[in-house]
């Protein structure tokens, strides 16, 4: 997916005055929030747990990992190897696609079908694959709408095509498949569901990503809700599964830990409705004797890992290592005041929202996404749900200091910056100089709202939860803390 962030602030006005899509956003915009309460409060009150504990055992697996993580990557190879799978690494998504199309050409591959994968997003696999004479089709519901809607890149990790409505593709099902115009959803699925099928019973390779990696027994953790990952996984001759390096995970007591995480915070959900462990050749553990019997023949002929590094080895030991933990659930994304108002393509990326806002700039150049870090509220509140802990909001402000201290911000900003900061180091100066600026806002004002002088609707904090005025004023604050 070509990067577009640099133009983040021209996307997000026109996102802003799209009338069709504010309306689309609107409707799922509580879903999410709502949900994922409900599922901790069930979580709580249903089954006794302390879901602040949970999220306190998923961060340590997540850092415990990151904290070793060529060594748990060896173990994987090791094990994946053992049971009869490929592993191969990838430096970028040049890379990703060069080992992808070298397989498909060794295996005579003409199409390849595919369940939902981000970093085959980053990598821009389905284009290059179209170029070389291999077709790829999207087989999760939301992508394979977005693929036949011209390729459109997705809003949501999780909810790709959250921006459309039933009436935008109704007319893309009539257009494309030649039918009957259908609005109601169970026919709209219903009618995919049979033009799929004819995909996964004739395409030669299938292509997934992997919510973990369990180091312990060279596996794949597949979590979906539709099951086409299963079928993209069983039925072709070749599953290829292309991950990034930091979804590695110790062991299946570590899986289930994190797995009562993840479908709480992305869809609400106690348990997704699949979740498949993929282990090595079905064919050659069946060879060599696999007690489970005459299905462990189940499966493809040959299963390749491709791991991805694409910019992740770089976040190693600095500031930024916390972001390798990320779940890709995204309830940042769904907590979020200013993703929910914009959408996700503002963004320009395959990730958005918080924690796009801090992949984008490390993975694609800081320089490319000079206005993302500034995309926030910095309101807490995708730290406050995020099941692992990173502190999202820190890493935004540290963006912010690097953009500012390697100079990519403009001159006139930093300077503002660098004048109230030597004020507000000088208590009198700035009290002197806040009863100068609200005189003057009074004058301007001349008996109406100050804050809409300003050109700030009214209600405008209210809509986007940020925290309330603390009444006092800076030297009040200033004395308070001096004499604490």
């Amino acid at each position: 997916m070509q990067q577009q962030s640099m133009f983040f602030k021209a996307r997000a006005g026109a996102m802003l005055a799209d009338r069709g899509l504010q309306a689309n956003l609107s409707q799922p915009r509580d879903k999410f929030v709502d949900t994922r309460a409900q599922a901790v409060r069930d979580y709580e009150q249903e089954e006794g747990g302390d879901f602040e504990a949970l999220r306190a055992a998923g961060e340590a697996i997540r850092q415990r990992v990151i904290g070793d993580l060529d060594s748990w990557l060896e173990v994987f190879e090791e094990r994946a190897t053992a049971s009869g799978a490929t592993v191969l690494w990838a430096r970028d998504g040049q890379e990703v696609c060069g080992l992808v199309v070298d397989i498909a050409r060794r295996h005579g591959v003409l199409k390849a079908i595919k369940s939902k994968s981000m970093v085959s997003e980053e990598a821009g696999l389905n284009q290059v694959l179209a170029a070389a004479g291999i077709r790829p089709v999207e087989t999760d519901l939301g992508e394979y709408i977005l693929q036949i809607a011209g390729n459109e890149p997705p809003s949501h990790i999780i909810a790709p095509v959250m921006h459309k409505n039933v009436d935008q593709v109704a007319d893309l099902f009539a257009s494309t498949h030649g039918t009957a115009r259908k609005t109601d959803i169970p026919s709209l699925t219903r009618e995919a569901r049979e033009v799929l099928r004819e995909h996964f019973v004739s395409a030669e390779m299938g292509i997934s990503g992997a919510n973990f990696l369990i180091a312990e027994t060279g596996s794949a953790a597949l979590v979906t809700n539709e099951g086409n990952g299963r079928m993209v996984s069983t039925l072709p001759k070749v599953h290829v599964v292309i991950t990034g390096i930091e979804k590695i995970v110790p062991t299946l007591a570590d899986l289930a830990t994190l797995m009562r995480l993840l479908p709480r915070s992305a869809t609400g959900q106690a348990i997704s409705s699949y979740v498949s462990l993929l282990t090595g050749n079905g064919r050659r553990s069946a060879a060599a004797g696999d007690p489970d019997g005459p299905d462990a023949a189940d499966g493809p002929e040959q299963m390749v890992f491709i791991l991805v590094d694409n910019g992740r080895v770089g976040l190693l030991g600095g500031h930024f290592q916390s972001m390798l933990a990320y779940l890709r659930c995204g309830a940042c994304l769904n907590h979020c005041p200013v993703y929910q108002t914009i959408g996700g393509h503002a963004y320009g990326w395959v990730y958005p929202g918080p924690m796009g806002s801090i992949l984008t700039p490390l993975f694609g150049g800081i320089e490319k996404a000079l206005d993302l870090p500034q995309a926030s509220t910095l309101c807490q509140r995708c730290s406050e749900i995020c099941p692992v802990r990173i502190p999202l909001p820190g890493l935004l402000r540290q963006l912010r200091e690097r953009q500012t201290r390697e100079g990519w911000r403009p001159r006139s900003e930093r300077f503002g910056l660098r004048l109230w900061a030597w004020l507000a180091a000088r208590p009198t100066l700035y009290a002197l100089g806040t009863r100068i600026a609200v005189r003057y806002l009074n004058w301007l004002a001349g008996g109406r709202d100050r804050i809409e002088v300003l050109g700030i609707t009214a209600n405008w904090t209210a809509g986007r939860d940020l925290p309330a005025p603390q009444g006092k004023t800076f030297r009040q604050l200033y004395r308070q803390r001096r004499r604490a």
